[in-house]
């Protein structure tokens, strides 16, 4: 039997280490990608393989194979506003940007899958649909926008990998269920009116408010969850202009995560009643902004289950369950119209100086270990297969 293993080799690992080298010179934010999907488009045209570039700003889309199964495989493509301090010979190019979370290696790596899976085309029963998406990073969602532009209409399944600092490296890291935390992110302006400090009855205190507001939304968000896994954190403060001088505006920024939908809907129906309440009651008003950016991610049960059984087919060693996370991914949005998972590849390796932290200014990841994760991804298609299930 034809496994990944007898598909891929050294000569796909270099492929994916020389792209990502290139991306990581070269990051950019959002949905301001042009030299990312330059590259992309690109690399897609040298295999042969037809882009599509519709479903949102800076996304790209392909086609490879044939078949009754369509399985979406997607990749994100942004960056993060990182100072770059780890001295690589290929560090960022760009002052203020780096690659600080492994989306080129995710690039990459979907890249050098296309690749191996093009060359192999003759031996596939299933269609496999590339989907290089923008604006993970960011609070506007890019797999919102390819969600909503139809990017997923077409596929039954869709799968994505994600580089992880804390797991070994070459790792293959799977959860069943609930994996990742919605993430909320909550600004609330309180409008108040200004008055000199000797004189604060003539003011409408907005840090007053502020402050108020705090501790009665962290009593709700605790009194309502109760034993559930949630996260309800502070990350900004800001008021006032002087130290005698009442404020008449004070902003505050939450962070809140969770994996109850219900529960969140309590909560934040709930804190924003009491924040319009400790308005009124000091004789100010509140302007509140609470969106959700990203759903729970639910890795589908069935799904995860059979990726399982194709590593296992090739590299069991490698294989290792990951636990629950409160950090957030919106892939969650694809995974609201489709069936699919998150799969975790680790990149940490001390021997080799590998040891940054996601998102800090000193991240590296081990190069190797991205073959693992093309492994990964190629043994799960050749398993979803047609001519696989007969």
């Amino acid at each position: 039997m034809i496994t990944a293993k007898d598909l891929i080799g050294n000569e796909d690992l270099e492929y994916a280490i020389s792209i990502r080298r290139e991306l990581h010179r070269s990051p950019e934010l959002g949905f301001d990608l042009p030299q990312t999907v330059a590259l992309v488009k690109r690399e897609l045209e040298k295999m042969g393989i037809d882009w599509i570039d519709s479903y949102a700003p800076c996304s790209v889309a392909g086609y490879i194979g044939q078949g009754t199964t369509t399985i979406g495989l997607r990749a994100d493509m942004d960056a993060l506003p990182v100072q770059e301090k780890t001295g690589l010979p290929f560090a960022s190019n760009i002052p203020g940007r780096m690659h600080a979370c492994g989306h080129d290696a995710h690039t990459a790596i979907l890249l050098a899958l296309a690749r191996a899976l093009k060359r192999n085309e003759d031996k596939l029963g299933v269609r496999v649909k590339l989907l290089f998406q923008p604006s993970e990073e960011c609070e506007t969602s890019g797999a919102k926008a390819m969600l909503e532009g139809g990017a997923v209409d077409d596929v039954d399944c869709v799968v994505c990998t994600h580089c992880l600092d804390s797991q070994r490296s070459g790792n293959i890291g799977y959860h069943f269920g609930h994996y990742m935390a919605a993430c909320d992110p909550v600004t609330i302006t309180f409008l108040g009116k200004t008055a000199h400090a000797t004189m604060p009855e003539k003011g409408i205190d907005a840090i007053a408010m502020a402050y108020e507001a705090m501790g009665e939304m962290k009593q709700i968000a605790a009194q309502v969850a109760g034993e559930r896994t949630y996260i309800f954190s502070y990350g900004f403060i800001q008021g006032g202009t002087a130290h005698n001088v009442i404020a008449d505006q004070c902003t505050l920024k939450v962070s809140f995560r969770y994996f109850d939908m219900e529960m969140a809907k309590e909560i934040k129906e709930r804190c924003i009643a009491a924040c319009e309440k400790i308005a009124t009651q000091i004789g100010g008003s509140v302007e509140i902004d609470w969106k959700m950016s990203a759903p729970p991610v639910y890795n589908d049960n069935a799904l995860t289950e059979s990726f399982v059984r194709s590593v296992r087919k090739i590299i069991p060693e490698k294989l290792e369950e990951v636990p629950l996370r409160n950090s957030t991914e919106d892939f969650a949005w694809f995974l609201t119209k489709k069936p699919g998972f998150i799969f975790r590849f680790g990149t940490n390796h001390p021997e080799k100086g590998c040891t940054g932290s996601l998102h800090g200014n000193d991240f590296v990841i081990d190069e190797d270990s991205m073959l693992s994760a093309i492994l990964a991804f190629a043994q799960f298609v050749m398993d979803c297969s047609d001519t696989a299930k007969e």
